[in-house]
């Protein structure tokens, strides 16, 4: 009887610790779990609040822009000095991208041919990367373009065309390329020297544009929308004379 009776006190006492230890296992991963959001909610919140932050600059920015063109459309009635001097300042601005700018040109649209991504949809390597755009862009400017857009992303002169994974990132600002979809180029120019830039010699036959349809249209409206990314001038500075 009290072999019985003491077996059972062992069974409700190991009964207890395992009770125990299941508690103190739960409430142990509770606060892992807790400690793991808690950096996440804090990292979510510091880039809210920088998207925030961009936006109010971009605002600031353009106000600040047009309070400035006002006051040297006020000075340029002035004189033709000062009139030659709007129309250089005017001219450096479409060129760096942070204007809109319309004009004649052609567009290049590239269509992957429907039977290229057949395979596995993680390999890159039947699509187009940054070579192929970069040859492209470089083709443009050789042909006296004026002015580029990739996807409505504006080329600048600080513009960085790089792969980034299964994508194609286009500048600094964040904007990515995916080379399974339709790819759009508008080039502002010489519709003839463009034209002839872009056929000349299988050009868009380069690497692997030859696996894409594609299909130049030329325009006389071309709209190509300014740059979202911020021009940096940390470095240089200009050389007195």
């Amino acid at each position: 009887m009290r072999k019985s009776t003491s077996q059972i006190v062992v069974a409700i006492v190991c009964a207890l610790l395992g009770f125990l230890l299941a508690y103190q296992f739960k409430l142990l991963n509770k606060s892992e779990k807790n400690n793991l959001n808690q950096p996440n909610s804090d990292i979510i919140s510091e880039i809210e609040g920088l998207k925030k932050q961009k936006e109010e600059l971009v605002e600031n920015n353009t106000k600040l822009l047009d309070e400035l063109k006002k006051i040297e459309e006020a000075a340029s009635e002035n004189g033709k000095v000062e009139g030659e001097i709007k129309k250089n300042l005017d001219n450096s601005r479409m060129h760096l991208g942070v204007v809109d700018v319309i004009g004649p040109g052609i567009i290049i649209t590239l269509k992957p041919k429907t039977d290229i991504f057949g395979g596995n949809a993680n390999d890159t390597s039947k699509g187009i990367s940054n070579i192929e755009l970069v040859h492209i862009v470089n083709l443009m400017w050789s042909s006296r373009a004026e002015a580029i857009s990739i996807n409505d992303f504006r080329i600048t002169p600080q513009t960085g065309i790089i792969l980034s994974g299964n994508l194609i990132k286009i500048g600094s600002a964040g904007q990515q390329i995916n080379p399974k979809e339709q790819i759009v180029i508008k080039v502002i120019g010489d519709k003839g020297n463009l034209n002839a830039g872009a056929t000349f010699g299988g050009a868009l036959d380069f690497g692997q544009l030859k696996i894409y349809n594609s299909d130049i249209k030329q325009s006389e409206d071309i709209l190509i929308n300014k740059t979202t990314q911020s021009l940096r001038t940390d470095f240089v500075k200009p050389v007195k004379e």
